[in-house]
C-alpha cells in the first residue's frame, strides 16, 4: 500500500438522489417518513458527506427499512436497541456519521 487514504478518491455525491437505496420505501401515501428521508438525503449532499462515510441503523416498526432506503452501510436490530448499537459503532469508528432512525414503539415503548 501507498499509504493514500482511498476514501478521498470516491467523489462526493451531486444530487439528493445518489442517496436512494436499493429498495423503495413501503410507507403509506401521506406518512412522515418520507420528508425525514428526503430531508436526510438532502442534508447528506448538502454536508459533502459520502455514502461510504455513513450508517444508518434501525429498530423494528415503519422506519425499520430504513437502511434499505438510504445509500449508506446500514443495520437493522432489535426493538429498542438501535440507540445502543449505533453507540457501539460510532465508538469502533469515531469517523462515521451514525444516524438512528426509530418510531415510538421502538424508542419510548422499550427502548
Amino acid at each position: 500500500m501507498d499509504g493514500i487514504d482511498t476514501r478521498a478518491l470516491v467523489s462526493a455525491p451531486t444530487t439528493a438522489n445518489e442517496f436512494k437505496g436499493k429498495v423503495d420505501p413501503d410507507w403509506c401515501a401521506g406518512c412522515g417518513d418520507f420528508g425525514v428521508l428526503n430531508s436526510l438525503r438532502k442534508t447528506c449532499l448538502d454536508l459533502g458527506l459520502k455514502p461510504h462515510e455513513i450508517l444508518t441503523v434501525s429498530g423494528i416498526g415503519c422506519s425499520s427499512n430504513f437502511p434499505g432506503f438510504f445509500n449508506s452501510y446500514g443495520m437493522h436490530t432489535l426493538h429498542g436497541r438501535s440507540l445502543p448499537v449505533a453507540t457501539g459503532a460510532k465508538m469502533a469508528n469515531q469517523d462515521l456519521t451514525v444516524i438512528v432512525t426509530g418510531g415510538d414503539g421502538d424508542g419510548y415503548g422499550i427502548g
